[in-house]
Order: C-alpha cells, then sequence, then structure tokens
C-alpha cells in the first residue's frame, strides 16, 4: 500500500498533509480552543506550523504514517488532523488528533482514531500506541478512554501536567474480539 494512500472511514478521508495545507493548520492550530492544549495556549507562528507540517510529511516517506489532514469523505477542505508520530524523536508511536471546534461532539476523532490504531497495530506493526494530553483536557482524554486505551499515569510531560494512556496489539485485538496469534 503506497504511503499516501487516503485512510477512509465511514465520514472521513484521511490523506498526508500537502502545501496547500498550510493555511487551513495554521488557522486550526491558532484557534483559541485547540491551540489552549495543543500548543500550551501559544499562538505559533506560520513557520512553526510549516515546520511541524514538513515533519510529518516526512516522517510518512520514512515511516508510513505521520498525522495526516482529516477531511470530511464529501468534501476535500481540512477540518483537522489525525495520525501516529515517532514520540519524542524516538521509537515510540504517538496518536495525535484534533479537529476546528465547529466539529466537535459528533464522534468523528474517536472515528479517525479507530481507523489509525487498526492501521499502526495491522500494518505498522506498532507494539504499542500512546496518547497524551494536556491533564485538564477533559475532551481529549475521553477520546482515549473510548478508543479503550489504558491509562497509565498522571505526571510531567515537557512541564506539563500530563496523562498518559496507552494500547497494545493484544489490548486492541481484545477490544475488537480477535483473539491473538
Amino acid at each position: 500500500m503506497s504511503c499516501s494512500a487516503p485512510l477512509l472511514t465511514a465520514r472521513l478521508s484521511m490523506r498526508p498533509y500537502r502545501t496547500d495545507d498550510l493555511d487551513g493548520l495554521h488557522a486550526l492550530w491558532t484557534d483559541p480552543q485547540v491551540r489552549r492544549y495543543l500548543w500550551d495556549d501559544k499562538v505559533i507562528d506560520r513557520a512553526t506550523a510549516a515546520a511541524a507540517m514538513q515533519e510529518s510529511i516526512a516522517c510518512t516517506a520514512e515511516h508510513g504514517f505521520g498525522h495526516w489532514a482529516v477531511c470530511q469523505r464529501d468534501a476535500d477542505g481540512l477540518i483537522g488532523f489525525c495520525g501516529l508520530r515517532l514520540m519524542d524523536g524516538g521509537p515510540e508511536v504517538e496518536l495525535l488528533y484534533g479537529l476546528y471546534p465547529a466539529h466537535w461532539g459528533r464522534g468523528l476523532i474517536t472515528e479517525g482514531a479507530t481507523a489509525w490504531l487498526t492501521r499502526g497495530f495491522t500494518e505498522h506493526a506498532c507494539a504499542r500506541i500512546w496518547a497524551l494530553t494536556d491533564a485538564p483536557n477533559a475532551r481529549s482524554e475521553a477520546v482515549m478512554q473510548r478508543l479503550g486505551m489504558r491509562f497509565v499515569e498522571r505526571g510531567p510531560h515537557h512541564g506539563l501536567d500530563s496523562v498518559r494512556y496507552v494500547m497494545t496489539p493484544e489490548e486492541w485485538n481484545e477490544r475488537r474480539h480477535i483473539p491473538s496469534p
């Protein structure tokens, strides 16, 4: 499978970033409700957004996964991002996601993240997939719980009070009622 093949769900199409996504990503990542937990409430400049986008493009080219543009199935406009990346540059894999607030509360991120967990465990043979969020971000933590991820700890991560969840392939298979090999 090409690493640029879209990842489709019932309502979403997720694809690697394109250069024309930069304005939409920058707008998303500077939205006050989104940046509150994503960028620690800092307004990032366009160059920072471009660097994050390029990092994902490079990760996709090298590993076959990255955090990708989330679009509604019937439209190409970016409504968010979702995907996997190497956590802190190391071998561990992290699930990332975010949507424009107008799309919150409809289960779209849970749907997209479920597809990424499936791809991570089945196509990329991830040993485990982590998800982290700032401790006060109850919405994001609820997504992790709906996905069936296991709470690991609450503590500092990059100087912030954070919660960490994890999932292994065995836990994923158990959640989906598939016997482990």
